[in-house]
């Protein structure tokens, strides 16, 4: 497994789990609330679900991730009134859905209260998720995705008068355990990115976005019309359940192997994917419209994984806004997703729309989808749309992402102190000749020697400094992956970091100007 996330993280520190469990709780409680009617008590287990809750709880969270990314810099700097407002919408949502009547106005604007709540914890699991687990963030997302999915099977076996109760108790794990995450982190005291800085390093395109809507439009129609002809304990559910769980876990599979299903194979297979499956709606019989419904569904998983991932990947890559670019980048897929779900609900409801009949309306509905979906396929099908990290330090070098003046300062991000390919770079004219090495040479070489590293460890300090996993080090140092584990082990505890991100943190906060005469030492002893 590439990354951090089998040894260091998972194995080293404990306190990571929790922001797991946390993290794998909030997206079953998202997976629930969209694809079932678990938290509508009054519809029962057997009913079709209502699609105006559904659409309402989504408009929730387009509500909150826009708020979020228009007030980025007070949210960003108030984590503590995020967490409080949404613990409280959520908690007034989850009571109004509780005491709630059918048909009543109380049920979509406790459905919008709820989505609102959820958005808000989903941004803060989105910082926290692309603070942490940059490195193999594609397998964290497919592993996430996968346990979400697993955990949402136990409605199936919970009955119909013990559903609300059981989908309630992800809210209350996601929140306990961002609680519990804040405060062993120290998330409260993250340095803030303010908004123009952010905007300023964005390298996303806006073909990145179309292609991220287009992916939540269809995840979206799948759904929405999976929830117009299905009961949520129908045997269309469990088929729609192992269908979805199994796709995760062949991309996770593939994630921590060879990664061949990257985001330019996914985008160019996935349109053309997604316009075939869509078509048979237009003639299948109702019964047997649920599986064209679950391809879709499926299919749409490989986008929407691929764009979360690079969206994380590229705003700890550019030092971007985590509030910020992520939830734009999430506003932008449940905009499509919200899309998605209003077609498929008006196309494939039993009332009648207009005089026209259930065959003509779901015909003009998949005709209005597959237009868009070859619209999209027109402009995100012609090269790569997310920005790799090969492209972003190519950018970097240029001075495209960053191009304020070094110093020795505190704070300053490693990944600008020491880029690929500037160990032997000539200074810029009006530039100090000090090579960018030498400073982040001289912040590692003073944590090691403020907590005694042994000169092994500090090789190692190097590496995870510049963000390098076990895998590499065992690489570069020729060493077996068990003595790189131990090695990371013993620096964390001699540092008293928890983290990779931590050690990190150390590394870059640390104040070369305050070091005195171990910095006269550090420098003699450079060759």
């Amino acid at each position: 497994m590439d990354g951090e996330g089998r040894s260091e993280w998972v194995l080293v520190n404990p306190r990571m789990l929790i922001g797991l469990v946390g993290t794998i709780a909030c997206y079953a409680w998202l997976f629930l609330t969209m694809g079932t009617s678990a938290f509508v008590p009054f519809a029962g287990a057997h009913s079709e679900t209502l699609g105006g809750f559904h659409l309402c709880f989504t408009l929730g969270i387009i509500v909150s991730l826009a708020g979020m990314w228009l007030f980025s810099d007070f949210f960003s700097a108030h984590k503590p009134f995020q967490y409080g407002f949404a613990l409280a919408l959520s908690a007034i949502g989850a009571a109004g859905l509780w005491f709630s009547e059918p048909g009543g106005w109380q049920v979509l604007s406790s459905a919008a209260s709820m989505g609102a709540g959820f958005g808000l914890l989903y941004g803060l699991y989105g910082e926290f998720v692309c603070l942490n687990f940059h490195a193999s963030i594609k397998i964290y997302v497919l592993g996430i995705f996968c346990c979400a999915f697993v955990v949402c099977a136990g409605l199936l076996f919970a009955g119909a008068e013990m559903s609300f109760f059981f989908a309630l108790l992800f809210p209350i794990v996601s929140f306990v355990a961002y609680a519990c995450v804040f405060a062993f982190f120290h998330l409260g005291k993250q340095p803030v990115v303010d908004r123009k800085t952010s905007d300023a390093r964005n390298r996303v395109v806006w073909r990145s976005y179309l292609a991220t809507a287009t992916a939540g439009m269809a995840a979206g129609f799948g759904l929405g019309c999976l929830l117009s002809t299905e009961s949520v304990h129908s045997g269309a559910y469990v088929i729609a359940e192992v269908f979805v769980v199994g796709t995760c876990a062949f991309l996770f599979v593939d994630a921590c192997r060879k990664n061949r299903v990257n985001e330019t194979i996914t985008m160019r297979f996935f349109l053309p994917f997604a316009a075939a499956a869509a078509f048979p709606l237009m003639f299948a019989p109702r019964p047997f419209k649920f599986v064209f419904a679950v391809l879709l569904l499926c299919g749409s998983l490989f986008p929407i994984t691929c764009s979360l991932s690079a969206m994380c990947k590229h705003v700890a890559l550019c030092d971007l806004s985590p509030i910020r670019a992520f939830s734009f980048g999430r506003l932008i897929c449940f905009a499509g997703i919200v899309l998605g779900m209003a077609l498929a609900f008006v196309g494939f409801s039993q009332v009648e729309i207009g005089g026209f009949t259930y065959e003509a309306t779901s015909a003009a509905v998949v005709v209005v989808f597959m237009m868009l979906v070859i619209f999209s396929a027109s402009f995100v099908m012609t090269e790569d749309n997310y920005p790799d990290e090969a492209r972003i330090k190519h950018k970097e070098t240029e001075g495209a992402c960053d191009g304020a003046a070094l110093d020795m300062g505190v704070g300053m991000p490693i990944r600008k102190l020491e880029a690929p390919g500037t160990e032997s770079a000539e200074p810029a004219p009006g530039e100090e000749p000090v090579a960018r090495p030498g400073i982040f040479h001289i912040k590692c070489e003073i944590v090691a020697r403020t907590y005694g590293l042994s000169n092994r460890q500090r090789e190692v300090l190097g590496m995870l400094a510049k963000g390098r996993n076990a895998d590499y080090i065992t690489e570069k140092l020729i060493i077996s992956s068990h003595t790189a584990k131990a090695h990371i082990y013993n620096i964390y505890q001699k540092t008293g970091v928890h983290s990779r991100q931590e050690l990190m943190d150390l590394v870059e906060d640390t104040d070369v100007s305050n070091a005195g005469t171990m910095l006269r030492d550090i420098l003699d002893d450079r060759p």
